[in-house]
């Protein structure tokens, strides 16, 4: 009897006609990857400029469900997590299982939100319905679940694309096993700063940077991950 799930890397779907799906799911993919990359620049860089007057920075990611980039901060968290959920789901393996379980924290990251920066904001209908602490306790969990499921997840990436076989103009397997581990590296040193920094209010900016290089970490191993360029491009 089977226990622990089959996580060997499976072919490409070569069938006639396969192409245009294979490549739609890859750029999908490879979305996934430039969203995570470009979302703290976005929140930190592009709200001073568009709206004045702003905290800069805030004190972290999550912080900016009250700013003028809340509606991207939201639309973005979603994007990331429904492709998580739907990533692989029909496969029995331990990386597609995180994926939902990520998938799942970080939507409730973006419907539950982080407690108010100041009585002077509103609460939100849903912070009025459940109670302000409630809500909060709710985004730090799902937040944690989040962040600690991106790890194993670039593992198993790591341990997947260890076990390609090189090709002319490609790096080897052990580069990417190395490059996808070293992400998993930096994940893990973000959720030590964040709890760190979430028990000691120490470093300032901790949290904010903690949550930065998580999600960067993540998204540069999945962007590797997706960069199938020979599909993209239309090549292959």
């Amino acid at each position: 009897m089977r226990i622990l799930p089959d996580v060997a890397v499976q072919p490409r779907v070569t069938g006639p006609g396969s192409e245009r799906y294979v490549r739609s799911y890859v750029t999908l993919r490879f979305a996934i990857g430039v969203l995570g990359l470009a979302l703290p620049f976005l929140l930190v860089l592009v709200e001073p400029i568009l709206f004045d007057g702003q905290p800069f920075p805030r004190g972290s990611l999550s912080a900016y469900y009250y700013s003028g980039m809340r509606e991207l901060f939201v639309g973005v968290l979603w994007a990331i997590g429904v492709f998580l959920v739907l990533y692989k789901l029909t496969e029995f393996s331990w990386e597609s299982r995180l994926s939902t379980v990520a998938g799942l924290a970080v939507v409730l990251v973006a419907l539950f939100p982080t407690g108010r920066p100041g009585d002077g904001v509103n609460l939100t209908p849903l912070q009025d319905l459940l109670g302000e602490a409630t809500v909060e306790r709710i985004h730090f969990i799902a937040a944690a679940v989040f962040i600690g499921s991106l790890a194993p997840i670039t593992y198993f990436f790591g341990r997947e694309e260890g076990k390609r076989t090189a090709r002319p103009g490609r790096r080897s397997g052990r580069f990417w096993r190395a490059y996808h581990w070293t992400c998993t590296g930096l994940i893990a040193a973000a959720a030590a700063l964040a709890l760190f920094a979430g028990i000691t209010g120490e470093p300032d900016k901790g949290l904010l940077i903690a949550e930065a290089v998580a999600v960067w970490g993540f998204a540069a191993s999945w962007l590797m991950k997706g960069a199938e360029l020979d599909v993209l491009l239309g090549r292959g």
